[in-house]
């Protein structure tokens, strides 16, 4: 499993883990990691926001986020406009497969690596957030379905 995180002023983490999706899993990981990150760099407030995978909309995901008060931004399955993460996923996909074409599990983590470290500004990640501004009224308007956008 490969986990990535930015803002505005640039990425902040990638990690790769050898592990399974299990409610310890999950817990150890909110616990551990989510909270650790968002106190530590947002020490004056956030808005956390993460696709809508059934990992993290689980109840044990959803009570940690309120027991915690977690401020996350929770939007419409429908709605891939509203997840930033989602068209970086999608440059990533486009840079590994046709730039870097990795053959191996190591020249896959190595691609990965180069176009978090190399491709990822913040420049970049304001463009990402940024769209939110301009398909948030579409999305709206659209009752909550795919802006097109």
């Amino acid at each position: 499993m490969f986990g990535q995180a930015y803002q505005r002023g640039g990425q902040q983490n990638s990690w790769s883990l050898k592990a399974t999706w299990t409610c310890s899993f999950v817990s150890d990981l909110l616990s551990n990691g989510l909270l650790p990150f968002i106190r530590r760099t947002f020490p004056d407030g956030h808005q956390f926001q993460q696709n809508n995978n059934l990992k993290y909309t689980s109840r044990l995901a959803s009570n940690f986020m309120e027991d915690y008060r977690i401020n996350w931004w929770k939007t419409p399955s429908e709605s891939p406009d509203l997840n930033p993460i989602n068209m970086l996923w999608h440059e990533q996909k486009h840079f590994l497969r046709n730039i870097i074409k990795p053959r191996t599990k190591e020249e896959l983590m190595n691609g990965i690596e180069r176009f978090w470290n190399k491709r990822m500004d913040a420049e970049k990640c304001t463009k990402y957030i940024g769209h939110l501004h301009k398909v948030l009224p579409i999305v709206v308007e659209q009752q909550g379905k795919p802006s097109r956008n």
